[in-house]
């Protein structure tokens, strides 16, 4: 049995109960990515799209291009860096800049901005193009990247989207674009509601997208 987390667009959380082993897979024949709506919309757009604009022009022309340091970033390295991911000059899914988290709807109460991402470069924990992106960079330097989808969340599939029958759910108002949890962590996104069943897409929300990151290393060991 696999049991679901509703989380409404007020992150407020339903426990739903289900066997997800037991969903027929959908018809791929006609199913296409689904538009950037709902929770998805929420997820990826500022509260103010022209303030989010200028922050990111601000942030990266007081960038440095070149950087201070001596050691190019190379595998093997721990790095900590600052970044921006963003679909444009406007959208930003995720920052760990607190100027620009602020400006575009991304700020975390707690969430210590100071500190940056720590990783080790080619260890595979971060997504593939991230992880390229930062090899030959050096301390100071801000760079500007595009990772292609397949290397980030991958591209959009139909093969992770499944039915789940109505029996198998609570009742609740099920519409397209809110997101469930399993209890094992993995999300889902309502696809398409049926009479009898609801579509769940376990497709990551940027899947299918190419992904900006504006990346500052603060230090390489």
């Amino acid at each position: 049995m696999k049991k679901y987390l509703l989380l409404s667009s007020a992150v407020a959380v339903l426990v739903l109960s289900g066997c997800a082993k037991q969903s027929t897979p959908v018809d791929q024949s006609e199913q296409t990515a689904p538009t950037t709506t709902g929770a998805q919309a929420e997820l990826l757009s500022g509260t103010n799209p022209t303030m989010c604009k200028q922050a990111i022009a601000d942030y990266l022309a007081a960038a440095n291009l070149e950087g201070t340091g001596t050691v190019a970033v190379a595998n093997g390295h721990k790095v900590t860096v600052h970044y921006v991911g963003r679909l444009n000059d406007h959208e930003v899914f995720d920052t760990s800049v607190e100027s620009v988290a602020k400006a575009c709807g991304k700020y975390t109460s707690g969430r210590n901005y100071n500190e940056g991402l720590g990783f080790n470069v080619g260890a595979g924990q971060m997504i593939a193009g991230f992880d390229k992106g930062v090899v030959g960079m050096k301390v100071g330097q801000t760079k500007t990247i595009t990772i292609p989808a397949k290397e980030a969340y991958g591209e959009w599939t139909a093969a992770a989207l499944i039915t789940v029958p109505r029996s198998q759910l609570p009742e609740g108002d099920y519409k397209k674009g809110v997101q469930l949890m399993s209890a094992n962590g993995q999300t889902f996104t309502v696809y398409e509601v049926k009479e009898d069943s609801v579509v769940l897409d376990g497709n990551h929300e940027l899947a299918g997208k190419d992904l900006i990151f504006d990346i500052t290393v603060l230090s390489v060991k």
